[in-house]
């Protein structure tokens, strides 16, 4: 019945999540995540060619087509294909509109917004509603409805990255003063409960934009905070796809950088020891950079090697 076999490293495709609410930078995150994948695999591609393999299933009333051409640090965001997702949100449909994508040769699928499945036109919450009878019993009758769209997100051999909106959550309770009061005690993804669990990776957008992850089943992000951009889809495209350990490799780089730096401070010591001229120049570049000559960086040190060899 059961055939042991051991443990090894395989391809992968993603399924990430995005999760935080409107106006975050959810959307954009996602778009520049999926370009930096389909960047990695397909580096010699034309632009054209590379945004055709991103697709959006667009519930958010064709939002995500605003920020076509416009561009987010080194990225233009080009002619990726794309559904408006209209109501109603039930979970066959949202298969389809992945189906359809992925008949278009999408290879990183985005759904935006996976909530509109839970509460939306059509979707759990009013369906739920609209049922007769016990009502716990129903939403037993519904859990095939959930069963289905995780299969949608994990078995149809493409890259998925979901956002998802946030509702706060809160709690009342005795504050400084004595008196009861709300408190904020963080929020929740609007999907039913746990529902973020199915994903390798979920990311928590604030409104700065900054996201920084509640899972990481690849730990290429953990106790990071930051604005996602296609260098990470590249990092992650590396993991899921070919097997490569990111981090180890990002390790080695950079202790290569290191070494090249130290070289480069040990030039310019080097350089100084015995010219009092020069050691006033590198004080006066420690006091222009608001920092000590062994902090300097590779840029700093290469710029102020090539200022000492022109006073000579």
């Amino acid at each position: 019945m059961f055939e042991p076999e051991k443990a090894r490293r395989e391809k992968q495709k993603a399924v990430i999540g995005f999760i935080g609410p409107s106006g975050s930078g959810k959307t954009v995150s996602a778009l520049r995540m999926a370009y930096g994948m389909m960047k990695e695999a397909y580096p010699d591609v034309d632009e054209k060619e590379l945004w055709s393999k991103i697709g959006v299933a667009d519930t958010e009333h064709k939002r995500s087509l605003l920020y076509w051409n416009e561009t987010f640090g080194d990225m233009r965001i080009g002619e990726f294909m794309h559904i408006n997702f209209e109501p109603p949100y039930t979970t066959d449909r949202y298969n389809g509109a992945v189906q359809a994508l992925k008949k278009s040769g999408c290879e990183v699928i985005i759904v935006d917004s996976l909530s509109h499945n839970w509460q939306g036109k059509g979707g759990i919450i009013e369906t739920h509603s609209n049922m007769t009878g016990n009502s716990f019993q129903n939403w037993g009758k519904l859990s095939s409805e959930t069963t289905s769209l995780i299969e949608t997100l994990t078995t149809n051999n493409v890259h998925v990255i979901c956002t998802m909106r946030t509702k706060t959550e809160y709690v009342v309770e005795l504050n400084e003063h004595g008196k009861m009061a709300p408190r904020k005690v963080g929020t929740k993804p609007v999907q039913k409960d746990e529902f973020e669990y199915e994903f390798m990776i979920n990311f928590l957008v604030n409104m700065e934009g900054v996201s920084e992850t509640s899972k990481d089943n690849t730990r290429l992000f953990e106790g990071e905070s930051k604005i996602i951009t296609e260098e990470d889809g590249s990092k992650l495209y590396r993991w899921v796809e070919l097997g490569v350990d990111v981090k180890a490799e990002e390790e080695e780089k950079r202790a290569a950088e290191e070494e090249e730096r130290l070289a480069l401070l040990h030039t310019i010591q080097s350089m100084i020891s015995a010219d009092a001229d020069l050691q006033k120049m590198i004080t006066n570049f420690e006091f222009k950079a608001n920092q000590k000559l062994e902090n300097f960086s590779k840029v700093l040190l290469k710029t102020a090697i090539e200022r000492l060899k022109g006073d000579k």
